[in-house]
Formats: structure tokens, C-alpha cells, sequence
């Protein structure tokens, strides 16, 4: 069971790496194999957090965040997912692909969540206004400091709601869990591969021609196994 030190300190990591997405720093907390990392290293295991990050990775690989798209924000998310692989732990079927869901779910709601804050702070800006397009230097400072104080708040709720989830659902979801991996690495290696595959193709379709490009890499690369 964890305690209540424990989910502190995890909601405060994971307010931070997602902090770290748009507001402050962008030092790459908030990839998913940095923030699961540090979400397996809170509970003691880091080794397990960065299996669950590699694994998050993989979709979030095809992330562009830039502009005013909209994507899952990942931060708070690979927390969540390297804490709950630890909780369900490494030697049982499933507590990996539980563990990937939780912090799917999380992105998700981390996704919807930065919405909410950017018509926040477009709301504070509003308010401002006429103070900032006078020059005050003062007001752009209390700006900033919103937004971000704001961000932090948002990513500690997102951190905690996906915590408590995890931490009440994980070992439920885990002996639910009926499909065994077995000895051999071909699940978890099939499934990353599949992962993969399908976050580069979307992301190819984005670019013109870059399709192209990978259909002819896939078949240099084919031809040079066959070669061998």
C-alpha cells in the first residue's frame, strides 16, 4: 500500500514534469521516459519507471507540441504510468500494459486539462489588458507569474487524479489480467514494434511525400536483411 508521503511526493514530480511541457523550463522532464522514470524512482524503483517510459514513448513519439495544437501532455502521465508498473510489478502479466493504460488515460486528461488553462490565461491576459498596452512591466510579470503558478496547480490535479487511479485500480486491473506473456520476449516486443510503426506512419501522413520516404527506408531495409 502507499502511502500518503509517497503520493505527495508523486503528485509534486508530476506537477513539475508537466510544468516542464509549455510553461517552465522545457528541459525534456515531461518525455515520458524521463517522467516515468522519476515516478518509479519516488517508490524506489527507477529501473521499472524507465521500462514503463520507453513503452510511453512510443506514442508520444509522434507528438509535435507546438502552436495552439492540442496534445496529450505526457509529464504527468509517465509519472503516473512508472508508479503504477511499479505498484503492479515487473514479474506480472499485464502490469506493464496496465500500466501503459493508466498513463494513456492520464495524457488524456492531461490533453483536456491544458485546455482549460490557456482559456484561463487568455482570460487573465483580458483582464490586463489595458495595463500591459500601457507598458507596464508589472503587469506582464503578474501574467507570467499566473500562467505559470496556475500550470502547476493544473498538473499536480492531473498528477493526483491519475495516482489515485492507479493506486486503487492497478492491482485489480493486474489480476483481471489473463493473458500470459510467458518466458519469451515476442509480446512486449511485437507490441512495441506495432507501437511504433503506427505512430511513424501517422506521423508520415502529416508531411507531404514523407510517405514515400518510409515506404522506400522499409524497403532498403528489407532488401538489405535479405541481402545478408
Amino acid at each position: 500500500m502507499i502511502g500518503l508521503a509517497h503520493f505527495l511526493l508523486l503528485t509534486g514530480v508530476g506537477a513539475l514534469c508537466s510544468l516542464d511541457t509549455v510553461s517552465v523550463l522545457q528541459g525534456m522532464l515531461s518525455r515520458p521516459i524521463v517522467s516515468a522514470t522519476l515516478g518509479g524512482a519516488a517508490l524506489g524503483r527507477a529501473d521499472l519507471g524507465i521500462i514503463a517510459g520507453a513503452v510511453m514513448e512510443l506514442f508520444a513519439i509522434e507528438t509535435m507540441p507546438f502552436g495552439a495544437s492540442r496534445y496529450p501532455e505526457w509529464g504527468s502521465a509517465g509519472v503516473v504510468a512508472g508508479a503504477s508498473y511499479v505498484i503492479g510489478g515487473a514479474e506480472v502479466s499485464g502490469a506493464l500494459a496496465i500500466a501503459t493504460l493508466l498513463g494513456l488515460a492520464t495524457a488524456w486528461l492531461g490533453s483536456i486539462s491544458m485546455v482549460w488553462h490557456r482559456q484561463a490565461v487568455a482570460r487573465m491576459a483580458a483582464s490586463l489588458r489595458d495595463r500591459i498596452a500601457a507598458g507596464s512591466g508589472l503587469a506582464v510579470t503578474r501574467l507570467h507569474l499566473m500562467g505559470i503558478s496556475s500550470d502547476l496547480w493544473r498538473g499536480a490535479f492531473v498528477s493526483a487524479v491519475g495516482l489515485m487511479v492507479a493506486f486503487t485500480a492497478t492491482r485489480g486491473l493486474v489480476n483481471a489480467w489473463f493473458l500470459p506473456y510467458g518466458p519469451s520476449a515476442a509480446w512486449p516486443v511485437a507490441l512495441g514494434v506495432a507501437v511504433a510503426a503506427a505512430s511513424l506512419v501517422r506521423s508520415a501522413r502529416s508531411v507531404p511525400a514523407a510517405t514515400w520516404f518510409l515506404v522506400g527506408g522499409l524497403a532498403g531495409g528489407a532488401l538489405l536483411v535479405v541481402a545478408r
